[in-house]
């Protein structure tokens, strides 16, 4: 029992920002991968080992750790133990990950133990985009005194208003969501927040807008 209560705690800590998303009957707060970077423990680049089974309501992935981006001093005595708990059924935000792969995660310390959920950052290491990479190695650290606000894209200019240059909005589909997910790093300037300038952005924010005029084209 006292597994479910230490599951409902941590998982009550991932309950931080904006509008909600389902991940199958997980609910999980929308969150750029720069603000699961920051609000983390420990950030990792791991490869699936093997998969242990550790009460009704927990597993553990035994992994090699190939990369750590971020760490404290609880966490670097809590990966030594190459062990990374989650809650068996993906209801409690249980994460599925398969041996053999590489992923980059994050995740808490609790109780002296790596805790992960499927509300965190959970991506195949193959799947990141260059900006990711980069994002992960400096770019998100400096850019953790910034907060990114999920924004539906129909309320960008009154939230944008409202933030007084403190937030970078992250926009719902139809806006660029995709690109500042997987091209967007988040930085501080001269006392604003603001999306910082890249080609992968750039290209990517010009793909988004042709197809949006070639849409509006259509319409009749």
């Amino acid at each position: 029992m006292w597994r479910l209560l230490l599951w409902t705690h941590f998982l009550l800590l991932t309950v931080l920002i904006a509008p909600v998303q389902r991940v199958a009957a997980c609910s999980c707060m929308q969150a750029h991968p720069q603000t699961k970077f920051c609000e983390s423990d420990f950030v990792a680049v791991i490869k699936v080992k093997k998969v242990l089974p550790v009460n009704e309501y927990e597993i553990a992935y035994k992994v090699k750790i190939n990369r750590v981006f971020k760490s404290n001093s609880k966490a670097d005595i809590a990966l030594m133990q190459n062990l990374l708990r989650t809650p068996s059924s993906s209801s409690m935000c249980g994460v599925t990950l398969q041996v053999g792969e590489t992923y980059v995660l994050n995740g808490r310390i609790v109780s002296g133990q790596a805790l992960i959920s499927s509300c965190g950052l959970s991506i195949r290491w193959a799947d990141t985009t260059s900006r990711q990479r980069k994002g992960l190695r400096q770019l998100y650290q400096p850019g953790c005194v910034c907060d990114i606000l999920y924004t539906h894209w129909r309320r960008k200019g009154a939230v944008l208003e409202s933030s007084g240059g403190k937030r970078c909005l992250w926009e719902s589909t139809p806006g660029p969501q995709d690109c500042q997910e997987k091209h967007g790093v988040c930085i501080a300037a001269s006392g604003s927040c603001s999306w910082m300038p890249s080609v992968p952005y750039k290209n990517c924010i010009k793909e988004y807008q042709h197809q949006r005029d070639q849409q509006r084209s259509r319409e009749p």
